[in-house]
């Protein structure tokens, strides 16, 4: 009986008879095409941009960092006694300020790290993202510099060329607070794809720019990357407890959730809220598949009476029903996860093509210029099983209504 059941249902699925309830039928199934499509799509692009705040912006920058006017004498007990933390990869300090850079054409505003190049790959990826030059060229003698790919373009600057740096001078003269100022050479260039950091970071040695800011032979801090990214927040406050118990100095901590964390949550909360509104579209096309199978069954009344007659059960006519709605659920489960997947992909190319139709830049002042994409199995799996689970329920009610319809009371004036 159940391949009877199974076999009217795909009956009335394969029909291409016109009329309001065959309308209504295909919108049923569009709409679960339509909603899926875009929950994919949609949960994509919102893990994509987690994934690229995650693996480009904050891989670039420490975790977290122990801060204070800290001795150099001091800066090899503090990363020993990080070092005791077996959760730590790396440890190095830095010198950081905001001066300009000035070339013949053009001055910026830009954000000034002092590091030391040896120490600072084990806790930043900015050493493998060098496009021009290299990164070794910070441990050769003389002034010299790195900048981001934008910054060298909007300054007209490439490898070799020569820049100055300026930076507040803290030393109050006659004449106010006056600018010192150093000639650099620009001996490497890298790209994060990050606009925000390519576009305003510079790195010059840290021996350098403690002459140039005069530190007095210390630094800002140490900067601290954990195996984990978001243990950081809590490993970092027991290393400073650690280090001021064992070395008696009076620091401080941070940690990437104070510059990134608002817009990483922001992110998650927004992946969290559209996906619930998105759902309503699945949602109201189930809707559409529950009014549908109500209209079938009424417009079907005599037929089923007919099947009840021949000896059909109430648990035969259910079966009917809930195959029906559930082929509906089914193929429009899957028609939505190839379009889902297929515009997933290809969603550079469209929005791109979109851009230069309208002469518009839909991520022009965001961390990223471009919609990333992460389609996450784990993702997929839930949105197609809920929609269709979700139908597979819904058809349950109007099947019911189907298995209950009295042969006598239908067929009277037949």
């Amino acid at each position: 009986m159940n391949s009877v059941s199974l076999l009217i249902a795909l009956r009335y699925f394969r029909s291409k008879r016109s009329g309001f309830v065959s309308i209504i039928s295909k919108m049923a199934f569009a709409g679960i095409a339509i909603g899926v499509a875009v929950l994919i799509i949609v949960t994509s692009v919102m893990n994509g941009f987690e994934k690229e705040l995650q693996t480009r912006i904050l891989q670039a920058v420490p975790h977290a960092a122990i801060e204070g006017n800290i001795n150099n004498n001091d800066i090899d007990k503090i990363v020993g006694a990080l070092y005791e933390n077996d959760k730590v990869l790396g440890a190095a300090p830095y010198i950081e300020t905001q001066g300009l850079i000035s070339s013949a054409s053009s001055l910026k505003g830009v954000y000034i790290f002092g590091i030391d190049p040896v120490l600072e790959k084990s806790i930043s990826m900015v050493s493998d993202q060098i496009i021009d030059g290299s990164w070794e060229s910070l441990n050769k003698e003389g002034y010299n510099l790195l900048m981001g790919d934008i910054l060298a373009m909007q300054l007209g600057l490439r490898v070799g060329d020569k820049v100055n740096v300026l930076v507040p001078d803290t030393n109050l003269g006659l004449a106010g607070i006056l600018p010192r100022t150093r000639q650099f050479t620009v001996t490497g260039v890298f790209s994060l794809g990050a606009p925000e950091m390519d576009e305003s970071f510079i790195f010059l040695n840290i021996k350098n720019s403690s002459k140039l800011l005069r530190m007095n032979n210390s630094v800002h801090g140490i900067r601290v990357r954990y195996e984990d990214l978001f243990l950081a927040p809590v490993e970092i406050h027991k290393d400073l407890f650690n280090i001021q118990n064992s070395l008696n100095l009076d620091l401080e901590a941070s940690n990437w959730t104070q510059s990134y964390g608002t817009l990483f949550k922001a992110i998650k909360n927004e992946k969290f809220l559209i996906s619930l509104l998105l759902t309503f579209i699945v949602l109201v096309a189930i809707f559409n598949v529950v009014s549908m199978l109500v209209m079938i069954i009424n417009e079907k009344r005599a037929q089923i009476a007919i099947l009840v007659t021949l000896g059909g059960t109430k648990s035969f006519i259910q079966k009917i029903f809930v195959y029906f709605g559930s082929l509906i659920g089914l193929f429009g489960t899957l028609s939505g996860l190839l379009f889902g997947i297929l515009i997933s992909y290809n969603l550079g190319s469209i929005i791109g093509l979109l851009e230069y139709s309208l002469g518009v830049k839909f991520l022009e002042v965001y961390f990223i210029d471009y919609f990333p994409i992460d389609v996450r199995p784990s993702w997929v799996f839930f949105i197609c099983s809920g929609s269709i689970l979700l139908t597979l329920v819904s058809s349950i009610y109007p099947a019911t209504i189907a298995s209950k319809i009295e042969p006598a009371e239908v067929l009277k004036y037949e």
